[in-house]
């Protein structure tokens, strides 16, 4: 399926059979292609599914956007495991947290933030540094931590054994979820835009 808006946020996807919708960079959603128009076909008439899925697929990056730029700075003040655990604490937070709402202007910051390439400049120079001020061992930490949280390791480790706990406030997966609230904030947003042109 290729991209037909020239949104910024839009993103191409594939309809797999009996798995649902996959956005390009492997993000899944439940429901095939034909079910999503369907439940979200009035917003639909505003913005393209393309958008929509590409709005989902990045405010889904701000647990892990979060605790990347985080942990250099945890790392500076706190040992290690502490460290580790605090951003672990934050992740979660934030992966609760953002599962409530969404807004726009935000995903703009994540899009910026979430650029591996930033984020690997970014940690080379606090491996540097960590390194020259005799901390072989943090540096390494850094290394780790950037390599497990970009790489999506870090949702299955941290989020999948609170899945359960997840869903009994939040019924969809946390990919349905952001879209279900993009959905609902391009919704509001048609409201408000019909209402002041009536």
């Amino acid at each position: 399926m290729g991209v037909s808006s020239q949104d910024l946020f839009a993103v191409e996807f594939r309809d797999v059979p009996g798995k649902g919708v996959v956005a390009a960079g492997g993000l899944k959603f439940q429901d095939d292609e034909q079910s999503l128009r369907r439940r979200y076909g009035v917003v639909l008439q505003s913005v393209s599914l393309e958008v929509l899925l590409g709005e989902a697929a990045l405010w889904v990056l701000w647990p892990s956007t979060i605790a990347i730029w985080a942990f250099p700075l945890l790392l500076w003040r706190l040992s290690i495991d502490i460290a580790v655990l605090a951003a672990i604490g934050l992740f979660l937070a934030v992966q609760i947290a953002h599962m409530m709402f969404y807004r726009r202007w935000l995903n703009y910051a994540v899009f910026v933030l979430a650029n591996r390439a930033l984020q690997v400049v970014v940690y080379a120079g606090c491996a540097a540094l960590f390194w020259s001020d005799g901390a072989p061992r943090k540096a390494i930490a850094a290394g780790v931590w950037l390599a497990v949280m970009a790489t999506g390791v870090a949702q299955v480790i941290f989020v999948v054994p609170f899945l359960p706990l997840l869903k009994s406030f939040f019924n969809p997966r946390p990919a349905d979820q952001a879209l279900q609230n993009v959905a609902r904030y391009r919704g509001r947003q048609r409201q408000t835009a019909g209402g002041r042109s009536g």
